[in-house]
């Protein structure tokens, strides 16, 4: 069993992540800005270098999580996500490298690609960021590889698509299927960018820490290497589809407001996971349907 330090182990999916590593028998530490009340919880940023030189020793591997993920705010702001998301990256990696921690497992994501020439998407496929959080996932990318080759390190770089499942909260919430879920509930209008027409690669949480899982063992068979998959379910979904299931399972009709097509926002985002299946060994299990009822069942038993 491996010992663990999860950056973000506080989130979304890093709260998913630590009780499956500690179901697993892994020893785990979680640094976050907020605590995790399932973990011990080192509360720190992961700018401060100096902190993360204390923090992050005595461990084979780093899940790094920590990061901003809004892709809209990153337009807005795009040298807060520089400063947290490449420079904190920078801070993680570093102390890895001062304290000999030698494998690092992050959350990159699909925004690396940004408009593909085709779909499915393959890793090897363009790799052309549309807003700064894409850019500094690839960045992030880039870092690792040199790290690896530069300090014998191990890195897998997990590229997320269309992540969603129970316990997801952002603050506001910008994300899709919670927000959809709101406001279908409360009888708000449910905002839809375009027509409803965008297709996506939805993919449940439970299958994206499976990945995780999995990824440990590759940093042991395989060290030495940077390697990175596409996370996905190779089936893209219709927005309005999303929706329409979305109504049948809350038994409401969504009142939808459709908004102009949002600039940079491909039509159609699906990707080719059999990297993963071939080298991890992982395949996404969880359809749409079920894992939209799961997290549908999960927001109603919080009112």
């Amino acid at each position: 069993m491996a010992k663990v330090i999860v950056t973000g182990g506080s989130g979304f999916l890093g709260h998913h992540l630590c009780k499956a590593l500690i179901a697993e028998g892994h020893s785990v530490k979680n640094v976050d800005l907020k605590p995790n009340p399932d973990v011990e919880t080192v509360i720190a940023d992961i700018c401060d270098s100096q902190k993360m030189l204390e923090v992050i020793t005595d461990a084979d591997t780093v899940f790094h999580l920590a990061a901003l993920i809004e892709a809209g705010e990153s337009v807005k702001f795009p040298q807060r996500f520089v400063d947290v998301n490449i420079s904190g990256t920078v801070s993680v990696l570093e102390a890895m490298r001062q304290n000999g921690v030698k494998n690092f497992i992050f959350s990159s994501s699909a925004a690396v690609y940004g408009e593909p020439l085709h779909t499915p998407i393959k890793e090897d496929d363009r790799t052309l960021p549309i807003n700064p959080y894409g850019m500094t996932k690839l960045a992030m990318e880039a870092l690792v590889s040199s790290y690896v080759a530069s300090y014998q390190m191990t890195g897998v770089g997990l590229r997320y698509f269309n992540l969603y499942g129970p316990e997801e909260h952002h603050e506001p919430e910008s994300h899709a299927i919670p927000r959809f879920i709101h406001q279908i509930e409360t009888g708000q209008e449910v905002t839809v960018w375009g027509s409803g027409e965008h297709q996506r690669d939805f993919i449940y949480i439970t299958d994206v820490v499976d990945a995780h899982l999995q990824a440990i063992a590759l940093c042991q068979n395989q060290p030495e290497k940077y390697h990175y998959f596409n996370l996905s379910t190779n089936r893209p979904t219709m927005v309005r589809e999303v929706i329409t299931m979305l109504e049948e399972l809350l038994g409401k009709k969504a009142n939808i407001h459709n908004f102009p097509n949002r600039p940079g926002d491909p039509l159609v985002l699906v990707a080719d996971s059999s990297k993963a299946t071939e080298l991890l060994g992982w395949k996404a299990k969880v359809a749409i349907q079920e894992g939209l009822q799961k997290t549908v069942e999960y927001f109603r038993s919080l009112s």
